[in-house]
């Protein structure tokens, strides 16, 4: 137990932490995004190049790292100084006016990378008081040719703090998260094992599951950046958060699935159709959690970069409608057997309690991905990240509170009377067929008689 515990401890703690380094192998592209990062004054940038090669040196041109002060990637409100893949394709990157203007107003640096000379070749860049903001670097390859190199790229705010200033407070937004998630998880165990005179369904325990899983993902999640701030690589934090985050996914989005087909509160039962619906979103949820881990862990400006990072919004919003539909037929089914003889009240009280998940899923899917995107890109660079990540994390516990609120195991809860009043007229329905198929068997003797 000792020597795994060692062997966890030193996993986590022996390595130097940076950005995954770049490499291209005869690359056809002429311009790429190789960093993004938010400085404080007297933070500091270094690029060291090694391996450099070109399929044709004599090509004329240049290729070079393009520093820029400027917006975060895919800020709404960029202007047109920004990248424009349009103007890109006519001429050289590096030969566009704005890039002289730039320059002129020392926002902006050209860094050659030299043909010849001693490898690696390192260059560095360090921010002054009234340069902070969000600094992008692009390598700009002008010549008619391919490249080969190998970038590695540092980058360092004051008190050797290696996460951007937007970033720096996560270690404490997610283990706050995290505390408050084990608070709960206890108090939702005291419901489910001393709670009196309630009955226990399945769905809580499962709700119980998912509440430690989040426990163990936010702890894991605030370590993770911790590390990272303090500069040491923290490879088995972020395995270990990269699973649970998955757990936490897909148990999530299949409570919330099994919630609204109305599994075990308003029927005990799966049809086919619930079935299908699982099926397709549990598979999303997984391409959601490999293209979120992809896209946070390979080098920017590499290749698939792009589309992984592309990849994960797409498939968390299908799913995310996905689920509202779901939720949204139950209500639609709900509401059109209200005119049933006899059952108009039982179906009205599931229609309401049903409208008010709908609405209260909406809301958060609304806040969650959208508001969200929205603050952050409105933010100034300082916030940018960690109070976008604050109101998240609220909008989701939030959330949980609602659906532990509405589906906990107590004494009278409408949703347990709804589905034990269900049973109840089932039971009533195979009485009454019972006595009207022995009457309808007398009769043939009566009329012998």
């Amino acid at each position: 137990m000792k020597t795994f515990l060692w062997s966890f401890f030193i996993l986590n703690v022996i390595s130097v932490f940076a950005r995954p380094p770049l490499e291209l192998e005869n690359d056809e592209r002429k311009l790429v995004e190789v960093a993004e990062f938010g400085y404080l004054a007297g933070g500091q940038l270094n690029l060291t190049v090694e391996n450099y090669k070109l399929s044709n040196e004599s090509s004329p041109g240049m290729v070079a790292f393009y520093i820029r002060k400027g917006h975060s990637v895919g800020n709404a409100f960029s202007d047109e100084n920004h990248i424009q893949p349009s103007r890109i394709v006519r001429s050289c990157y590096l030969e566009n006016s704005f890039v002289k203007d730039e320059q002129d107003d020392q926002v902006a640096e050209v860094r050659e990378i030299p043909l010849s000379g001693l490898q690696p070749w390192t260059t560095s860049l360090t921010v002054g008081d009234h340069e902070e903001g969000v600094w992008e670097v692009l390598l700009v390859n002008c010549k008619d040719s391919l490249i080969s190199l190998k970038l590695t790229v540092n980058e360092v705010n004051p008190g050797n703090n290696h996460l951007p200033a937007g970033d720096s407070p996560l270690p404490l937004v997610y283990g706050l998260s995290s505390l408050i998630y084990l608070s709960a998880a206890l108090y939702w165990t005291t419901l489910l094992i001393f709670g009196k005179d309630t009955k226990v369904f399945r769905a809580h325990w499962l709700m119980l599951i998912l509440m430690i899983t989040i426990v163990i993902n936010k702890s894991l999640q605030s370590a993770k950046y911790h590390y990272m701030k303090i500069g040491l690589l923290s490879e088995g934090w972020s395995i270990g958060f990269y699973v649970f985050a998955s757990i936490k996914g897909l148990l999530s989005v299949f409570i919330i699935v099994l919630l609204a087909s109305g599994w075990m509160f308003i029927k005990p039962f799966l049809s086919t159709k619930d079935k299908r619906v699982i099926s397709i979103v549990v598979p999303l949820q997984i391409l959601s959690n490999v293209a979120s881990a992809i896209g946070s862990e390979a080098a920017i400006g590499s290749v698939d970069w792009p589309f992984w990072n592309m990849m994960f919004p797409i498939v968390d919003l299908v799913a995310c409608g996905i689920v509202l539909w779901t939720i949204l037929q139950t209500r639609k089914n709900l509401g059109a057997g209200s005119s049933a003889d006899g059952k108009e009240t039982d179906v009205l009280e599931k229609y309401k309690l049903w409208s008010t998940f709908y609405v209260v899923t909406l809301i958060y899917f609304y806040v969650t991905r959208i508001v969200v995107q929205l603050l952050q890109f409105a933010l100034p660079f300082q916030y940018v990240t960690w109070l976008g990540e604050a109101v998240n994390e609220a909008a989701t516990l939030s959330f949980y509170i609602f659906i532990g609120w509405k589906f906990r195991p107590y004494a009278n809860n409408p949703y347990m009377q709804v589905a034990n009043d269900d049973l109840d007229e089932e039971e009533d329905d195979h009485i009454v067929n019972s006595h009207q198929q022995a009457s309808l068997r007398l009769q043939p003797v009566n009329r012998r008689d």
